[in-house]
């Protein structure tokens, strides 16, 4: 972790220049930021963990992010071959960024009524670096669930309008009575090939408790007013 920060803040101390902020998908640590007012967030693609004895993809997933208010993004996200991965949420950013102080959002979301996940999370950019990260509560109401904590700290650099990559670090409890939790490290790409259109990807695996790997591929598609502007 100490390493991690380390590098990170060497990062945003060595680059200067003022860029756009990019965070949230593809990793696991979520930012602040919603969809811009009356926007349209689009992703389809690929999702799965392995570890503890299981295995849970969703191939295909969907994710739909709007802004029905200035600070307000509803969002929704459904496996399209199973029911039991839907998650429903509503994020709103109550602190915006500016120069001395970072952005801020409260992102509670449910999933099939029996989970529940109430994070906050914040971001701050310093020239081409962003850094993002929180977490939460988690609340397991199915059977044999149980109450636990997860977040996490990224780090993203943009290499140029189109490309930036990051480095993540990931913990969680588990959500199962008798099974370890995890902590994990993961990097992150994200490659905006034309102004609405972005192809995003990341891969992880655990470093301490419970031994899991994670993946994720998805398309973006940015529909709206604002879809043209970078993100």
């Amino acid at each position: 972790m100490r390493f991690f920060l380390a590098t990170v803040a060497a990062c945003a101390l060595f680059f200067g220049a003022t860029c756009a902020a990019w965070a949230g998908p593809p990793y696991l640590t979520d930012d602040p930021v919603p969809v811009a007012y009356r926007n349209y967030e689009i992703y389809i693609g690929y999702q799965g963990e392995y570890g503890n004895g299981e295995t849970e993809t969703a191939l295909p997933f969907a994710e739909i992010n709007y802004g029905p208010l200035h600070n307000v993004q509803i969002a929704g996200s459904f496996s399209l071959t199973k029911s039991d991965t839907d998650d429903f949420g509503i994020k709103y950013r109550f602190i915006p960024e500016s120069s001395s102080r970072p952005q801020v959002a409260f992102y509670p979301s449910i999933g099939n009524s029996q989970t529940l996940f109430l994070p906050l999370w914040a971001q701050k950019t310093i020239g081409r670096v962003t850094l993002f990260g929180g977490g939460g509560w988690n609340r397991d109401a199915s059977a044999g669930g149980q109450n636990y904590w997860s977040g996490g700290l990224a780090g993203t650099y943009e290499f140029s309008d189109q490309v930036n990559a990051g480095l993540e670090i990931y913990s969680t409890g588990s959500n199962r009575i008798g099974e370890r939790g995890s902590t994990s490290i993961g990097i992150g790409m994200n490659d905006d090939y034309s102004r609405i259109h972005s192809v995003l990807f990341s891969l992880g695996t655990s470093i301490a408790g419970a031994r899991t790997f994670h993946a994720y591929l998805a398309y973006e598609l940015r529909l709206g007013p604002k879809a043209a502007t970078s993100p």
